[in-house]
């Protein structure tokens, strides 16, 4: 029994790709490669943090840690098979994770929407002098374009950070919830295996 608990707090801890295989899975173009390697190397043991700093794919080489782990575990074999199906599952979705930040909207769309926007906000006073002849000298329809160049660059400028929302996403945040939530689970089977 103090076997399983010692393996299990082992595995809580990253030593064999538990906890520490979490924070590698979103690419963070936020975290510098100093920072993530010494992460990496806090949270493993230094054989996993080795290998996977070393490896060309990191996401499947923690996949393939957190397998191993996760086949080394004393449990039944239908709830190790669920596990990896939750693994298969991850790793699915990681695949699309990368697809989708590897092919972000092309610049050019980006740069004609821009410009587009920005002929027509220039011309719009134009087509608001006519429906503004009634106010003094068309004082009304300066602030009128104001308030929609404001309205509508802002939302130019929302569907550039949709575009992009990895930078803006707290994903440190997330993986550290998780990190948190594996280590209480654990924390829990250990109290009830006493």
């Amino acid at each position: 029994e103090d076997d399983v608990a010692t393996r299990y707090q082992e595995y809580i801890r990253g030593s064999s790709g538990g906890n520490g295989c979490v924070v590698i899975f979103p690419p963070c173009p936020f975290i510098s490669e100093a920072d993530y390697v010494a992460d990496l190397r806090e949270n493993l043991e230094p054989a996993h943090a080795d290998a996977l700093i070393a490896s060309a794919h990191r996401p499947n080489r923690a996949l393939f840690d957190l397998a191993n782990a996760v086949n080394d575990l004393p449990m039944h074999a239908l709830r190790r098979n669920e596990i990896d199906k939750s693994i298969v599952t991850l790793g699915d979705q990681l695949g699309g994770s990368e697809r989708l930040f590897s092919s972000p909207v092309p610049l050019f769309y980006t740069k004609h929407t821009a410009r587009y926007l920005t002929a027509w906000i220039t011309l719009l006073p134009f087509a608001l002098y006519e429906p503004f002849a009634s106010t003094l000298n068309h004082a009304a329809m300066i602030p009128c374009a104001a308030i929609l160049s404001v309205f509508l660059f802002g939302i130019e400028e929302l569907s550039i950070q949709l575009e992009e929302p990895f930078s803006i996403l707290p994903m440190l945040g997330y993986t550290g919830t998780i990190g948190t939530n594996a280590v209480e689970i654990v924390n829990w089977h250990l109290k009830w295996m006493k």
